[in-house]
């Protein structure tokens, strides 16, 4: 196949709709889309290769897959080595651990389905993912495995025309499996990250080598710059809000189509030297960038313009030393005479070799937790409090049915009701429960839907769930049965940000007609927390003092400096400040419907100080949610329960 140079232009916009995207460059909220100008290329190319291959009966599935692992491994591999280096001088063990999955997975081709199974409400900030931008890499790998495969069943059963009619219909129900999954009340995150609904970007390019265009010169460069203003166009105005991919992706897979269809070699869009540069290390650019993105917030300089210019250079420059010394060293099979003309060509065992070993690495980082004995002992001590989270999380956490905290056997002696915050303390409540065991409490908690009679989300409907729990404490329990309410309060309260949340009325939860304010909040807080008194004996936890950051990563990170370094703390005067209006509308609550306050401040607060750590060791998991070794200390507040009752 002929060198398209319309095709390597068309790689150059695609990652720099990327790169500009991932560094939020303003004006190009839309840039992820160059992800799916990549698929097509991919579907081209690949369809291309292979039945060129076949009409000359020299089709092997194995030398494909060699030409394939040549041209995206070596840089792969490379990435993940000096990522390695780079992490055992400076990441915590958590983040050791975090990058040994990341790199195993990315250079196992999975990594896409770790970063599905990982999506959710506890999972790691995607920008502190180093290897997150890999699931594009094992999508394609993965398409490239079974691609082949089917295409030679499908045409040894029913010839080349029924091959193009069984694409045709793969297209479309991918597509249509696409559109479905990409709604926020279906499984949006298998949608973004699955091969089954990202098939359909990468068979439209074979559609396009199978059905070739044959029109004339202006016909031509009309398709081409409708193409090339489809995908502008998407890159300018649409956004992260978008369902994606969805029928949205409909435009950039269009556009490139397009553009590949028209198939105008010395464009001066796609055939100027500049885009023909860019084109020919986009991949390595594209490897590279995204560490650098990482590298902003991991180094907290993502607000700066000087240090984001210098991270979209570093990227850039290591992508063009990555494509120079590595991936045009490997990127074609040597002729005989030059296979042993190292460094300047490679061959395929030893690339296998050392990724393999890679891979193995990664993985055995991961279960060595990081490679802790790298720091002094408390540094792992502080560090590994991320982990020391309530057992039963992923049993009960962001279920709509209620769980027993171990299981449901019997009825319950306490409610533990509210979001995440009420899944960190649950354990706490099971030792306050005189003789207690796990099946004592029901825990009822969905991340991010605080327990507000009468609100919606924009992305998941907390309004049904809370009714479904008042019917379930009304129905299921004793009366005499405490129910212990625990939210993320202030966060709803004052933010930083709850846009996406709006109350609505009642009797008509399909309408969306007040907006948040701090006076609504309060008004359905007294209303939801009263109305439950009416049935069950109401304890509402205060505000859980909370941080602006990340409470076992500062600390480990203050130990790597200096092991003796002081615990963590705000002052009481700093929580009373986020919290005092609240903490007035709790005591509103207390006094019009005589539920009962459970003040956290005497066991995590004394001596003026909210205590972030305590002897060495974080009380919290994160920025706000307690660990299972800060829940020791609110276990005598949880007793005043039982004391009462």
């Amino acid at each position: 196949m002929n060198f398209r140079n319309d095709i390597n232009g068309l790689r150059a916009f695609a990652v720099l709709a990327v790169v500009l995207f991932h560094f939020d460059v303003p004006g190009f909220k839309g840039g992820f889309l160059g992800v799916d100008v990549f698929f097509v290329i991919s579907g081209y190319l690949m369809t291309s290769i292979i039945f060129r291959r076949l009409s000359k009966d020299r089709f092997s599935v194995l030398e494909f897959y060699g030409d394939r692992a040549r041209r995206i491994i070596p840089a792969l591999a490379f990435l993940c080595f000096a990522l390695g280096v780079f992490g055992w001088l400076i990441f915590l063990p958590s983040e050791f651990r975090a990058f040994g999955k990341a790199a195993g997975s990315s250079l196992g081709f999975f990594s896409n389905i770790v970063y599905w199974r990982e999506a959710g409400y506890f999972d790691t900030r995607s920008h502190l993912k180093w290897l997150l931008h890999t699931w594009s890499l094992s999508v394609e790998w993965q398409f490239y495995l079974l691609y082949p495969l089917g295409i030679l069943l499908v045409r040894k059963l029913f010839g080349r025309r029924g091959t193009k009619i069984a694409l045709v219909g793969a297209a479309l129900v991918s597509f249509a499996a696409c559109v479905y999954l990409s709604d926020p009340t279906k499984w949006p995150t298998a949608a973004f990250f699955l091969l089954p609904t990202r098939a359909w970007e990468m068979i439209a390019g074979g559609l396009v080598y199978l059905f070739p265009l044959t029109a004339g010169r202006p016909v031509r460069r009309t398709l081409e710059c409708i193409g090339l203003a489809m995908i502008a166009y998407g890159a300018v105005m649409f956004n992260e809000n978008n369902e994606w991919p969805g029928y949205l992706a409909l435009v950039p897979v269009l556009g490139t189509a397009f553009v590949i269809l028209a198939a105008r070699r010395h464009s001066i869009f796609t055939g100027n030297p500049l885009a023909q540069f860019i084109g020919k290390i986009s991949y390595s650019v594209y490897l590279w960038h995204w560490p650098f993105v990482v590298a902003l917030t991991y180094f907290d300089r993502e607000g700066s313009l000087r240090w984001r210019a210098a991270a979209i250079a570093g990227g850039f420059v290591m992508g063009y030393l990555s494509y120079a010394l590595v991936e045009s060293k490997t990127r074609k099979p040597p002729a005989r005479d030059e296979a042993r003309a190292f460094p300047r060509f490679i061959t395929l065992r030893p690339i296998l070799a050392f990724t393999l070993l890679l891979a193995i690495g990664g993985g055995s980082i991961y279960a060595s937790q990081g490679v802790p004995n790298r720091f002094d002992r408390s540094v792992f001590i502080a560090d590994s409090e991320t982990y020391d989270t309530n057992p039963h999380r992923t049993k009960c956490h962001m279920m709509i049915d209620p769980c027993d905290v171990a299981n449901k056997q019997k009825e319950s002696r306490v409610v533990v009701l509210g979001d995440s915050h009420a899944e960190a303390i649950a354990e706490a409540v099971v030792d306050a429960v005189p003789n207690g065991k796990p099946d004592d409490v029901l825990l009822i908690t969905i991340e991010g839907c605080p327990t507000i009679y009468g609100i919606r989300r924009g992305n998941g409907d907390c309004f049904d769930q809370d009714r479904k729990y008042i019917d379930i404490l009304s129905r299921d329990q004793s009366a005499k049965t405490p129910v212990i309410i625990a939210n993320h309060w202030s966060q709803y309260w004052s933010g930083p940000t709850m846009d996406d949340f709006a109350f609505v009325n009642p009797e008509q939860p399909a309408q969306t007609s007040t907006p948040f304010t701090t006076e609504l909040y309060r008004e359905h807080l007294l209303s939801t927390v009263c109305r439950i008194s009416k049935i069950r004996p109401v304890y509402l936890v205060e505000p859980i003092p909370e941080f602006d950051f990340n409470v076992p990563l500062t600390l480990a990170r203050e130990k790597m400096r200096d092991p003796k370094a002081p615990d963590l703390s705000i002052t009481m005067s700093d929580y009373v400040q986020r919290n005092g209006a609240l903490l007035q509308a709790m005591h509103q609550a207390h006094d019009q419907c005589g539920i009962h306050l459970l003040d956290p401040r005497p066991f995590l607060c004394p001596d003026g100080k909210c205590m972030g750590s305590h002897d060495g060791r974080p009380l919290y998991s994160d920025f706000h949610h307690m660990s299972e070794y800060g829940n020791r200390f609110l276990v005598p507040m949880f007793r005043r329960v039982f004391e009462q009752g």
